[in-house]
């Protein structure tokens, strides 16, 4: 997936008859783009015809709260939090460029669909010159996704009432999460040797013949 930006859309949005129908409030909704500057979670504003940046400074703290769980990857995360310092909506006169933007809208049962609209936003100093709904707009059946998160759903239910019974518990804790943890560290080993080999034949040896080679 990425890293991307989100905008935040607080005017009136060109919509077609079918987005129209569904009744949606698109100033309420979240929106994504991957094409308005570096990618790096900032947040936009489109407003008025005007693209404005929230700009935010903050700085970690220690978290009283911590209690350590021993989370692969959440630990600096529930260790620390962030603490906003200041916000300030800036109007980027200093942005000329293109870029498009979307999101989605989730079908509330298996007859309807899932709607994937994007809008192209054509800005000028900061003065947006243009804002389109991008056609056709995707859209995708909600049935295939509900069987999905019923599938997902049932696995969970199911695994919730194994992890009751002791023999199951103790394979889970002790086998498969074991597994896991030693199938991520051998992948993070086997890239680092990749790595090593990539320099290996593309820069080491060439740096070696430079050498040995007279001049």
């Amino acid at each position: 997936m990425g890293m991307f930006n989100y905008i935040k859309v607080e005017q009136d949005l060109p919509l077609n008859d079918e987005l129209k129908a569904l009744n949606i409030d698109f100033k309420k909704e979240e929106f994504q783009t991957k094409e308005l500057e570096d990618n790096v979670m900032a947040t936009y504003i489109i407003r008025d015809y005007r693209l404005y940046e929230l700009k935010i400074t903050s700085h970690w703290e220690n978290n009283p709260d911590y209690v350590k769980d021993g989370s692969r990857f959440g630990e600096f995360f529930n260790k620390n939090k962030l603490v906003k310092d200041s916000e300030e909506e800036v109007f980027r006169d200093d942005y000329t460029g293109t870029f498009t933007f979307g999101t989605y809208v989730l079908g509330q049962d298996k007859e309807s669909y899932d709607w994937f609209p994007d809008w192209k936003c054509v800005v000028v100093k900061g003065l947006l010159t243009e804002i389109s709904l991008i056609k056709p707009i995707e859209k995708n059946s909600s049935g295939t996704r509900i069987e999905l998160d019923e599938q997902f759903k049932k696995e969970l239910d199911d695994h919730e009432r194994k992890m009751k019974c002791p023999v199951y518990s103790f394979y889970f804790k002790y086998y498969v999460k074991t597994m896991n943890l030693v199938e991520w560290k051998l992948s993070i080993g086997i890239n680092h040797i990749i790595r090593f080999l990539n320099w290996l034949q593309w820069n080491g040896i060439r740096k070696v013949i430079k050498i040995l080679t007279p001049r």
